[in-house]
C-alpha cells in the first residue's frame, strides 16, 4: 500500500513538472513572438502625418503607452520562462524526486503564464486596434472606426473564454484536492480503526 502511495505521489509531481515545463515552453514562445510584432510594429509605422498635427497626440500618447506596457509585459514573462525553465529541464533529467525548483517557483510560473496568455494578448488585441487608428487617421477614419467595431467583439470573446477558463481550471484543482484530502481523512480514519482493534 504505501509503494503504491509513493508511486501515485510521485507521478502528480512528475505531472506537475512537465506541466510547469509546458507553460514555460509556451510562454517563451508566445511571448517571443508577440513583444518581436510589437517592436516591428513601432518600429515600421509611419507617423509622418502627425507631425504637424496636435489633434492626433492623444493618440499617439496611447499608442506608446500601450505599446510599451505590451512588450514590458511579454518580455518579463520570456524573462521569468527564460530564468526557470533550465532548472526544470534539469530537475526532469535528473529524475529528482523532490523537485524543489519547481515547488518553490510555483507563484512564478503562474505569473508568467498569466501576464503572457492573458494581459499580453488583451494588450497586443488594443494595440492592433491603436494600430490600426494610427495609421489610418488622416487616410480614411471609417477604416479605423471599421477596425474598433471588429476587434470589440473579439475582446469580449477572449475576456470570456479566459474568465470561464480560469474558472474552470480552478474548480478542477479544487475538486482536485477535495479528493485528496478526503483520500488523507480515509487514510487516517483506516490507520486509527487499525490501531483500535489492535489494543
Amino acid at each position: 500500500m504505501d509503494i503504491e502511495q509513493a508511486h501515485i505521489k510521485y507521478s502528480l509531481k512528475r505531472r506537475r513538472l512537465l506541466f510547469s515545463k509546458a507553460k514555460l515552453k509556451a510562454v517563451s514562445r508566445t511571448s517571443a513572438l508577440l513583444s518581436g510584432f510589437a517592436m516591428v510594429a513601432m518600429v515600421e509605422i509611419s507617423l509622418d502625418d502627425h507631425k504637424n498635427s496636435k489633434s492626433s497626440a492623444p493618440l499617439l500618447v496611447v499608442y506608446s503607452i500601450i505599446t510599451c506596457l505590451l512588450v514590458g509585459v511579454h518580455l518579463l514573462a520570456l524573462m521569468i520562462s527564460t530564468c526557470i525553465l533550465p532548472q526544470l529541464e534539469a530537475d526532469s533529467l535528473l529524475g529528482s524526486d523532490e523537485y524543489a525548483s519547481h515547488t518553490t517557483m510555483h507563484i512564478y510560473i503562474e505569473l508568467a503564464w498569466i501576464l503572457s496568455t492573458g494581459f499580453g494578448i488583451f494588450l497586443f488585441l488594443i494595440e492592433i486596434a491603436i494600430v490600426c487608428w494610427v495609421k489610418f487617421f488622416f487616410v480614411t477614419r471609417p477604416a479605423a472606426i471599421a477596425t474598433t467595431i471588429v476587434l470589440v467583439p473579439v475582446v469580449i470573446l477572449f475576456c470570456i473564454f479566459s474568465l470561464h477558463f480560469y474558472r474552470r481550471l480552478v474548480s478542477f484543482k479544487l475538486s482536485r484536492h477535495q479528493d485528496e484530502l478526503d483520500e488523507i481523512e480515509n487514510t487516517l480514519t483506516t490507520g486509527k480503526l487499525a490501531q483500535a482493534n489492535i489494543v
